[in-house]
């Protein structure tokens, strides 16, 4: 008898896992035909159209222009609008130098000013050379057949490259500090091309074509905004910030981005003799 009794123990208990088992498979198969159910319904449209209006408000993002300083420090990123033809990315002193040397060298965590850029089809893009007694050349993507810019020696501009396909460009300068090099560092930048719906200025008499940034050191900012205003450029915004160095050569510890404009009548070829006049008279060294 107690045998007996043993085996329709086990068989109950067999009949109790089956019938669990058979519980959990059709709640799982009501699950899955209530969820397609949802998702065919207006209830799942909405989650759809949720999605899709996150997907939109990145896309807002990236095309909302904004060139202010701070932001520009802050992100390593200006955004420029279909009305911009020209940008002018600064290389700036000491550019060359990386993280982890021996002596913090640089006066600003970014090679190049902006270090990222997100511009509309047909922008121009030019560099500029801020980088005192030392030479740089621009790659892009790994093919000098693609681009490149030959040697830029201080306060000399690169040919524009002219950016008519949508698409991420990555570039960057094969020319820097052997410490740097051999402690990892790229010099490398990122200009992002799309169709811009946005302009910059929404002042229709505006004539901005040309948009670029400056760092000069912040002891005599009031001088270099009046070289700059002087020369026909606009000044957007400034954004002074405490140098990596703490301390420099003649410049305090303290440098000011200037994000400038040029209006129409400023050529590409009178902004870069512009920038080179203002330029050789910074105490950079």
């Amino acid at each position: 008898m107690t045998k007996t009794r043993k085996t329709r123990s086990l068989l109950s208990n067999d009949r109790e896992v089956q019938t669990r088992i058979i519980g959990f498979a059709t709640c799982i198969f009501l699950i899955a035909i209530i969820s397609s159910y949802i998702l065919a319904s207006p209830f799942g449209m909405v989650w759809a159209t949720v999605a899709n209006s996150q997907d939109l408000a990145n896309t807002s993002a990236i095309s909302t222009p904004n060139i202010d300083a701070k932001h520009i420090f802050d992100t390593k990123t200006a955004v420029l609008g279909n009305d911009i033809k020209n940008l002018i990315i600064l290389i700036p002193d000491e550019a060359h130098h990386g993280n982890g040397e021996a002596k913090e060298n640089r006066f600003i965590e970014q090679s190049f000013l902006p270090q990222n850029a997100v511009v509309n089809r047909g922008t121009n893009v030019i560099w500029f050379s801020g980088d005192v007694s030392h030479e740089h050349r621009i790659i892009f993507n790994n093919d000098e057949n693609l681009f490149d810019s030959g040697v830029l020696s201080e306060f000399t501009a690169s040919n524009p490259m002219v950016f008519n396909t949508s698409g991420d460009f990555g570039y960057y300068s094969p020319d820097i500090d052997q410490e740097a090099v051999q402690k990892g560092f790229v010099m490398k930048g990122d200009v992002k091309v799309i169709d811009q719906p946005n302009k910059l200025n929404t002042n229709p008499n505006s004539n901005v074509e040309s948009v670029g940034v400056f760092m000069v050191p912040t002891n005599d900012i009031d001088d270099y905004s009046k070289d700059f205003t002087e020369k026909g450029f606009s000044i957007e915004s400034t954004y002074s910030f405490k140098d990596l160095r703490g301390i420099a050569r003649d410049t305090g510890s303290e440098q000011t981005l200037i994000v400038w404009t040029a209006g129409s009548s400023m050529t590409t070829d009178m902004i870069i003799s512009a920038l080179e006049d203002i330029g050789s008279n910074l105490p950079y060294k």
